[in-house]
């Protein structure tokens, strides 16, 4: 509620800025004029001196409040701005990944669910250091949004852990939209270190009828742990889809 009074209060350029900057200094002197007329001057003020002497009493005042309610209203997106959003790739926090899949979900949207982890994340903190470690996050963040189309919702969902949901988008058709995301991903580990890559394990669960947000993380969490178990950097498709045993590796593992 008051974040919708702040974004009434603060002008969107120049003409808005000059419509409500007379229109509470109007306020202002009728409000003051209204007094004066209730409780007279003894000797009888002119009423051209009340209407100056309201407006330029209210002016400075109107102008002081605009730059505070602005000031507010900064500070209230960058507040929301930082609850959703993960600090250091940029990408949506868990939480929000999570509140923005099941808003889709809710909406009846279909589509894929994603789990991916990179491999081997931890030799990278342990071999180049943490720096070289946060490096590597931010480049496959990059990937992420560079691969994906701007309706999928993308998360860092844990230390090296992601989430994708991938709308309107069929379990046939996710190995295609993975293939860039299986393929090795640069980044520099430092001076000493400067061409170093990652890759990404995924698994993928599909959207049904009647199943939550939480038993697709499931599924999708398991087929995430068996591309582990199969060699990494592979994509592999949760269960029900894949008691088909041709159709349950869809991602070929890189050289």
């Amino acid at each position: 509620m008051m974040f919708r009074i702040y974004r009434f209060f603060v002008p969107r350029g120049p003409i808005d800025f000059a419509y409500k900057f007379v229109l509470f200094c109007t306020v202002i002197v009728t409000v003051n004029y209204a007094f004066n007329m209730a409780w007279p001057h003894p000797d009888g003020l002119p009423h051209l001196f009340i209407i100056l002497n309201g407006f330029c009493v209210g002016a400075p005042f109107v102008g002081f409040v605009f730059l505070l309610v602005r000031k507010q209203l900064h500070l209230q997106q960058e507040l929301t701005t930082r609850s959703r959003t993960d600090d250091l790739t940029g990408l949506s926090n868990r939480r929000f990944f999570l509140k923005q899949t099941n808003a889709l979900l809710d909406d009846g949207v279909e589509g894929v669910l994603l789990i991916m982890d990179a491999d081997h994340f931890k030799a990278v903190n342990d071999s180049y250091g943490h720096q070289a470690g946060d490096t590597c996050l931010v480049s496959i963040g990059y990937r992420l949004k560079r691969a994906l189309r701007t309706d999928d919702v993308i998360g860092r969902i844990g230390g090296e852990e992601f989430g994708v949901f991938l709308t309107n988008t069929s379990l046939d058709h996710t190995g295609m939209v993975c293939r860039d995301l299986l393929m090795p991903i640069p980044f520099n580990g430092g001076p000493d270190h400067p061409h170093l890559t990652v890759t990404l394990s995924m698994g993928a669960s599909a959207v049904r009828p009647g199943v939550s947000l939480d038993q697709l993380m499931q599924e999708a969490d398991a087929a995430l742990y068996r591309a582990k178990a199969n060699g990494r950097n592979r994509l592999e498709i949760a269960f029900p889809f894949d008691q088909d045993p041709r159709r349950r590796h869809l991602g070929e593992k890189s050289a």
